[in-house]
């Protein structure tokens, strides 16, 4: 039986029009940023409370706790996507290869909202850094700002950088200084405001001591080649951030309450960090001050590594270039 020309049309039109709903289905599903859930604050995590990420077609999609030194080869590696963790060590991978790139500041170093502090106990016979030769200095990884910045701070003081450095995690911190394990503890938000809040620890001095904390950016980064597969997707997911560290800035107290119920932590104790104005890379300043501590150190090599070519923030809607 042949079909009459209306009837074909129709015919025609219904599978056409399946397709473009199938395809439009397709087009809509949000784009997964592979992100690993990290120990200290995060506005990643307010972010995805609050639904900014999905009202830009993202999701994060969380793969779990990945121990801190394993975070920048991760991304090198392109098992996750993003995250953030110390200049330093993002530019000694760049220096093995690894096409690193930081896309947003992340957070920085203040007087009241340092990115770590150097924990003893109450009753502990260290009252300054010239007691520290010798003793046992929990940090979450070496090479980068718990081992460093100590080191720095030694030297400009003029004293024995001999430190016996013990790898933990921030969580493990506190118990392992209450029972002797460590003598220093070198801790970050949330973990710092904890242990002193209860009584635990003492704070010996922080890294705003140094240099008024211009190390202590704590950018986040991303795979060169994931910018240039999906700029508009990175292009998003830095406009999220910036958003969700901009309100941090104003809702300091909201902010460690989310992140406390997102990582199962005592909401009494929660603490957040201070964010770099709209999430942009000053200058290179905190980026040359690792690069030239880790030449100092022998970790790099004197014009291996240009401040410039490490960080962008073109991707980042507050940026305007420079005429």
């Amino acid at each position: 039986m042949k079909l009459s020309g209306v009837a074909a049309a129709i015919a025609i039109a219904v599978p056409l029009f399946a397709l473009s709903g199938a395809h439009a289905e397709e087009v809509k599903k949000p784009f997964p940023i592979r992100y690993a859930n990290v120990q200290w604050f995060d506005p990643v995590y307010i972010a995805d409370e609050k639904g900014w990420f999905a009202e830009e077609g993202l999701k994060i999609e969380w793969v779990g706790e990945i121990p801190a030194a394993q975070l920048v080869p991760a991304v090198a590696s392109r098992t996750i996507d993003v995250t953030n963790r110390m200049t330093p060590l993002v530019l000694t991978a760049r220096a093995g290869g690894a096409k690193l790139k930081l896309i947003a500041a992340g957070a920085q170093t203040t007087p009241d909202r340092p990115h770590m502090k150097y924990l003893v106990r109450p009753d502990s016979p260290i009252k300054s850094v010239s007691d520290l030769k010798g003793r046992k200095v929990g940090i979450n990884s070496f090479g980068a700002c718990s081992e460093y910045v100590l080191k720095e701070h030694l030297r400009r003081q003029g004293l024995d950088k001999t430190i016996n450095f013990v790898v933990l995690p921030d969580p493990n911190q506190e118990q392992a200084l209450t029972q002797g394990l460590i003598d220093v503890a070198v801790v970050h938000s949330p973990y710092y405001e904890k242990a002193e809040k209860t009584g635990a620890a003492r704070a010996l001095f922080n890294d705003y001591a140094v240099d008024k904390g211009v190390a202590g950016m704590l950018p986040y980064f991303t795979h060169e080649d994931f910018i240039a597969e999906h700029p508009d997707v990175v292009r998003k997911f830095v406009k999220v951030l910036v958003k969700a560290s901009n309100w941090t800035n104003k809702n300091p107290d909201e902010a460690a309450q989310i992140f406390a119920k997102r990582r199962g932590l005592d909401p009494k104790y929660a603490g957040a960090w201070s964010y770099y104005d709209n999430g942009l890379i000053p200058n290179d300043e905190p980026v040359q001050w690792w690069i030239d501590l880790l030449v100092a150190e022998g970790k790099l090599k004197p014009g291996e590594i240009k401040a410039a070519d490490v960080y962008t923030n073109a991707l980042n809607p507050y940026y305007v270039a420079r005429k």
